[in-house]
């Protein structure tokens, strides 16, 4: 708080002038107190005197407690712009790499299931040919038996 050229401020004015009414004398069959007022006149000089430092203190009170609340919001508006920039950031990284990453294992399934088709199909031609192979081999033997036989006749 602001002192006066006497060094009290304003509370303490008014302190001052609650104890001249606390102390002062009743007037009987009233509500009213007689004080000196000499004094009481003195400390609301004082009081006076006193209004315009403390109004002035608590004028530059409001403008430092002003700038801090636009420091305040100033470093937040800064930190949340820095955040968005850093989530878009790792997002856009994320993402990317998450659809690398999606990309990638879509193409490896196409391809395994190409090989596996591929395989299907090589596996279904060898077994055909195998058959033919077999079904020539076994009319093969069946043709020598008929020949032992026809020799095993004659």
């Amino acid at each position: 708080m602001g002192h006066d050229s006497h060094g009290r401020d304003m509370l303490e004015l008014l302190d001052m002038l609650e104890s001249q009414v606390a102390e002062g004398r009743r007037v009987l069959l009233s509500n009213r107190i007689m004080v000196d007022e000499g004094e009481f006149m003195a400390i609301l000089d004082q009081l006076r005197v006193s209004i315009p430092t403390e109004v002035k203190q608590a004028r530059r009170v409001l403008q430092e407690r002003q700038k801090i609340i636009i420091d305040a919001q100033t470093e937040a508006t800064r930190i949340i712009t820095m955040a968005k920039e850093r989530s878009e950031y790792l997002v856009s990284q994320h993402g990317v790499t998450a659809e690398a990453r999606y990309r990638g294992e879509d193409s490896l399934r196409d391809a395994r299931d190409k090989a596996n088709r591929s395989m299907s199909a090589i596996d279904k031609y060898a077994r055909e040919r195998l058959e033919n192979v077999e079904k020539v081999i076994r009319d093969n033997l069946a043709e020598i038996e008929r020949a032992k036989g026809s020799m095993s006749q004659a």
